[in-house]
């Protein structure tokens, strides 16, 4: 694979490259938006100490060389890159010294090791934490650096760059130091009413705000590929390489989400409910009272109203290991009807970022006796997740950013029976993205605007086919029932974990 002089043709190609929380995806796509090649390299999460989770940036160079080496030989015509962008999990950490290079593992969004310093945080004054946009929780960036200035203070004191995950592999890529908007908009660092790191929030809480690396426009060229990285990606030297952006983000750009009402919902290790928004001016965009929901920079210059939730696959995946089962016999339970006698599960494994209640008090099933068997176990846990993230639809609802409509994306969403089952639980049509390869694809698309193959972002995104007519949806009495005694079994144990 190389890249020719001039501009882009169509015997070009772009790269998008996915960083993710357990595996790594590269996307080659033409300019008409044809796949010509797909590379996959996965990688495990390590948890030292209950709550932590953590990786060496070493795993994600090792993943990244292969999965792209793996998308160039699926393209048998050989054609040119004209430029490649990452995208990837947002909110982790990773310090590094002036040459690149990690000082310690990475700390990730999952991570919990930094509750303590989210009361720094809380008790900033109004103005400082109103310019945040955003309510503060464990596993963001902010409280992760302030947690590692006070226990591992030499490693603080030798760093250079705190980086986010994606910019940690696009510094590797490049040489250059840089982060953007989208990622920067989640850290708890940054002023989203005046688009700029928020340097006094940093100064009020003590930390060093020369390590912040300067900020680009997702699809600026914020460097050129290196010839060492290019020899081990198998890619010419000198691509440029965009700033990139968040995986959520990157997903809504791809989603071609068809207009005003319409909400993305991405199901992976979490899941995330996006709604696009005017404005990322907290001012603009109204502060979250319940600190429920997130207001984050948008890829094109807009914003979007997020309401997350961390137990979803990371939960059902444990689910399927402790049972010994696999993704189709669990995702089989979901066709069965609607059962009384069904267990009640609350999957908070991971906690909920900013729940103190059910959430905070770990995972459950509830109302066993004799008569259940394993698929009832199952069931209950499909049940549990698909009312997880009915609640944070909720949540949403309330800041009145309710969709009529949603894409439905992530490797999580790809079971027609299980997709069935969230349609009963929320209410709400559901249409099939385009692809399963979602933020993969918005990678390519920021990638083609920084190469020069697309104008506008209406013209990159016109590139993406529209998602799947929806199946028609509504709540049906058994699954409001169910909801029901989930409510009652998360207030129940909200409360006993208070006492």
């Amino acid at each position: 694979m190389s890249i020719p002089n001039g501009t882009p043709g169509s015997d070009t190609a772009v790269l998008g490259i996915d960083l993710g929380t357990s595996q790594v995806k590269a996307l080659m796509c033409g300019p008409d938006g044809r796949v010509l090649g797909k590379g996959i390299a996965a990688y495990s999460v390590r948890a030292p100490r209950a709550g932590w989770a953590e990786i060496d940036p070493e795993d994600w160079w090792e993943a990244t060389a292969a999965a792209v080496r793996e998308a160039g030989a699926a393209d048998r015509a050989g054609r040119d890159i004209a430029g490649l962008a990452v995208v990837g999990q947002m909110h982790g950490a990773v310090l590094t010294d002036a040459g690149g290079t990690a000082l310690r593992p990475a700390i990730l969004w999952l991570d919990r090791r930094s509750s303590a310093e989210v009361g720094n945080y809380r008790r900033l004054p109004a103005d400082l934490r109103s310019a945040l946009g955003n309510p503060p929780s464990p596993g963001m960036a902010g409280p992760t650096l302030l947690w590692l200035s006070r226990h591992e203070p030499g490693t603080y004191g030798r760093a250079r760059w705190l980086l986010q995950p994606k910019d940690w592999l696009r510094l590797r890529l490049t040489g250059e130091a840089a982060s953007e908007p989208t990622d920067a908009s989640a850290t708890l660092l940054y002023d989203l009413g005046r688009g700029r790191w928020a340097t006094e929030v940093a100064a009020a809480l003590g930390l060093r705000t020369d390590l912040l690396p300067p900020l680009r426009s997702p699809a600026e060229v914020a460097g050129h590929l290196t010839p060492g990285a290019a020899a081990r990606l198998g890619l010419r030297p000198g691509l440029p390489v965009a700033a990139g952006a968040g995986d959520t983000a990157a997903s809504v750009l791809a989603a071609g989400l068809p207009g005003p009402g319409w909400a993305l919902l991405t199901l992976g290790t979490g899941g995330q409910w996006v709604v696009p928004v005017t404005s990322a001016d907290p001012a603009a965009g109204g502060l979250d009272p319940s600190g429920q929901t997130n207001l984050f920079c948008a890829a094109d210059g807009g914003a979007y109203r997020l309401a997350a939730a961390q137990n979803v696959g990371v939960t059902l995946d444990w689910v399927a290991s402790i049972l010994r089962t696999d993704w189709p016999e669990l995702y089989g339970t979901a066709g069965r009807p609607w059962r009384p006698d069904t267990p009640v599960f609350l999957p908070y494994l991971a906690g909920e970022r900013w729940d103190d209640g059910a959430a905070g008090a770990g995972g459950a099933w509830q109302d066993l006796s004799l008569a259940h068997r394993r698929e009832d176990l199952l069931r209950a846990a499909l049940e549990g997740v698909a009312f997880l993230l009915r609640s944070k639809l909720e949540d949403l609802q309330r800041m009145g950013c309710g969709p009529e409509q949603v894409v439905i994306a992530g490797g999580g969403s790809q079971d027609p029976a299980w997709r069935r089952l969230l349609g009963d639980v929320l209410g709400l049509p559901l249409s099939a993205a385009s692809t399963p390869w979602l933020t993969a694809r918005g990678a390519t698309l920021i990638a083609g605007m920084a190469a020069g193959q697309y104008a506008t972002w209406a013209q990159a995104t016109g590139s993406v086919p529209p998602p799947e007519p929806a199946a028609g949806a509504g709540r049906s009495d058994p699954a409001e029932e169910h909801y029901r005694r989930f409510r009652r079994a998360a207030a129940r144990q909200a409360g006993e974990g208070k006492e």
